[in-house]
C-alpha cells in the first residue's frame, strides 16, 4: 500500500476516534474565547486554499520537466496525486463551510445541545482531516519540486559576457 493511502486511512480512522471523543466529553463550543479561534481557523483553511491554488499552478508551469512527467504519466503516481489534490481543496471548502455554519449556530444562543455538540463533532472531524490532507499535499508537492532536475548536467555559470555577436 502506498505512503498517502496508509496515511489516509491512518488520518481518517483517527479523525473519527477523536470526534466521537469531542461528542461524547468535550463540548469545545463552551469555551471562552472559541470564536476566536474558529476566526483563525477559518482564516487559516481559507490562505491554505490559496496556497493550494499557487502551489498547482506551479506544478502546471513546470508541467513539461522530469519528474511531472514521471508523475503523470505512471498511472498510479497520477491517480494518487489527483486524490490528495482533489480531497486536500475539498476538505479545505468543506472546513470553511462548516466553519462558518458553526460561528452561525454560535451567534444564536438559542441553539440546543445536542445540534452544537453535533455540530462541533463534525468541525472537528473536518479540521482533522484538513490539517491531515494539508500535510499530505505539502509533503507531495515538495517532493514534485525538489525532486526537479533539468536534464542539463553542465553547471557552469557563465562569466558575464555577451556572446551573440548579433546582439
Amino acid at each position: 500500500m502506498r505512503f498517502s493511502y496508509l496515511f489516509i486511512a491512518i488520518a481518517s480512522i483517527l479523525s473519527l476516534i477523536i470526534s466521537f471523543v469531542v461528542f461524547k466529553y468535550l463540548p469545545i463550543f463552551e469555551f471562552k474565547g472559541f470564536e476566536k479561534a474558529l476566526d483563525g481557523i477559518l482564516l487559516l483553511s481559507s490562505i491554505c486554499l490559496g496556497f493550494y491554488g499557487a502551489c498547482l499552478s506551479v506544478l502546471a508551469s513546470i508541467f513539461n520537466t522530469n519528474i511531472v512527467r514521471e508523475v503523470m504519466n505512471d498511472r498510479n503516481y497520477r491517480s494518487e496525486f489527483i486524490f490528495v489534490s482533489v480531497f486536500a481543496l475539498i476538505t479545505g471548502f468543506m472546513l470553511v463551510i462548516t466553519t462558518i455554519v458553526y460561528q452561525v449556530l454560535l451567534a444564536n444562543k438559542g441553539v440546543g445541545f445536542t445540534i452544537m455538540n453535533l455540530t462541533n463533532s463534525i468541525w472537528v472531524f473536518m479540521l482533522i482531516i484538513f490539517l491531515c490532507f494539508s500535510v499530505l499535499f505539502i509533503i507531495i508537492s515538495f517532493f514534485i519540486f525538489f525532486q526537479n532536475r533539468s536534464e542539463q548536467v553542465d553547471e557552469q555559470v557563465d562569466a558575464g559576457e555577451i556572446t551573440n555577436p548579433d546582439f
